[in-house]
């Protein structure tokens, strides 16, 4: 045990701060070195902040108070302490001027405590660059998003809305512009541009290419600025495509993300492929389809005839393993795509 220095009263050692009980330290001494005064710089438009030199996302006074009053606080208070935490109580705002009540965690040496201090401070309102950029209609990085298909599902669009709606907060856009071939998106963050193009490419299976357009030279840095473009392609396929994947004509059955599963219908056996084989040549849209609908006539031992349902023509085709179990008044499809033909028995229920 030990006596406070100050009002004599008896404590446990690890009770007492440079001899001091923690009320006496607390009137007498002060857990600062000199009072802090916290100065906030707050876009008036977005409500971003500006911390370490580096503009933040929006937060309500209250935390920006909290978050500005943390590092200012471990700079002001008394050598032997350790701010643990705080909380904001009020706040008083008067133009731009405040005052708080800050509930303040501390811990010295084996013992903890809290005080509650009114700490002063001042806001400058300040437009920062991505609001000063939206107003003039200026960005350095631009995304073009864009499809294979001119006219592409709107369940693709809506979900690459959704998904961009998660990547890219309200505050780090310039702009956003909607049009029949697509999405442009205006940024002026390239860190930002960066990480949304990744998150496409590896989301859509989209393929990149980066441009960019010089539009005045920095002297001071010696080099160009202008605008970098990234244009995404999206490969659009949907369930029921006739393909040609790895050279063999396929239905696609079923797309699920980047993932797709086909009817290979030489082998008549199920294939899984993944979208990036759009791009590696592996998966083909053969760039015209043709399906035409005939009847069994007939059916010999190595031969099937079959006739047109439009135009009343008949078709001699060999008997396949695959078509062991077709009989007369049966239904087939002639699928032609490219330079590939495929009888396939069945209806139209196979395609979409």
């Amino acid at each position: 045990m030990r006596f406070c220095v100050r009002c004599g009263r008896e404590f446990p050692r690890e009770q007492l701060i440079r001899g001091y009980c923690i009320d006496c330290f607390k009137k007498y001494i002060g857990v600062f070195e000199h009072k802090p005064v916290l100065e906030l710089i707050i876009c008036p438009k977005c409500y971003s902040w500006l911390f370490r030199g580096e503009w933040r996302v929006p937060m309500s006074l209250k935390d920006i108070i909290k978050a500005t009053g943390t590092l200012e606080i471990s700079r002001c208070i008394r050598s032997g302490l350790q701010l643990i935490d705080l909380e904001v109580f009020d706040i008083t705002q008067k133009k731009s001027e405040f005052s708080t009540h800050l509930k303040i965690y501390l811990k010295a040496e084996n013992t903890t405590f809290t005080v509650i201090e009114e700490v002063q401070g001042s806001v400058e309102y300040r437009a920062c660059p991505r609001c000063i950029a939206r107003s003039s209609g200026t960005h350095t990085h631009l995304i073009q998003i864009r499809f294979t298909k001119k006219n592409p599902p709107p369940r693709l669009i809506e979900s690459v809305e959704r998904y961009l709606q998660k990547l890219i907060s309200q505050s780090e856009l310039v702009d956003i512009k909607y049009s029949d071939g697509g999405i442009d998106i205006e940024l002026d963050d390239a860190a930002i541009a960066r990480r949304v193009v990744q998150a496409l490419s590896h989301e859509f299976s989209a393929k990149i290419t980066t441009s960019f357009k010089a539009v005045r030279f920095d002297h001071r840095r010696g080099t160009w600025r202008g605008i970098v473009t990234y244009s995404l392609r999206i490969p659009v396929l949907e369930r029921g495509d006739v393909v040609i994947y790895r050279d063999s004509l396929c239905i696609i059955k079923d797309l699920r993300g980047n993932k797709l599963t086909l009817l290979n219908l030489s082998s008549n056996v199920y294939e899984e492929a993944h979208l990036t084989a759009y791009w590696s040549g592996d998966l083909k849209c053969p760039s015209r389809v043709e399906v035409e609908r005939y009847f069994v006539k007939s059916v010999e031992e190595d031969k099937i005839i079959i006739v047109s349902e439009s135009s009343r023509s008949e078709l001699t085709i060999k008997r396949r393993p695959d078509l062991l179990r077709i009989r007369p008044g049966d239904f087939v499809l002639l699928i032609k795509a490219d330079n590939i033909e495929y009888i396939v028995p069945g209806g139209l229920e196979l395609l979409r």
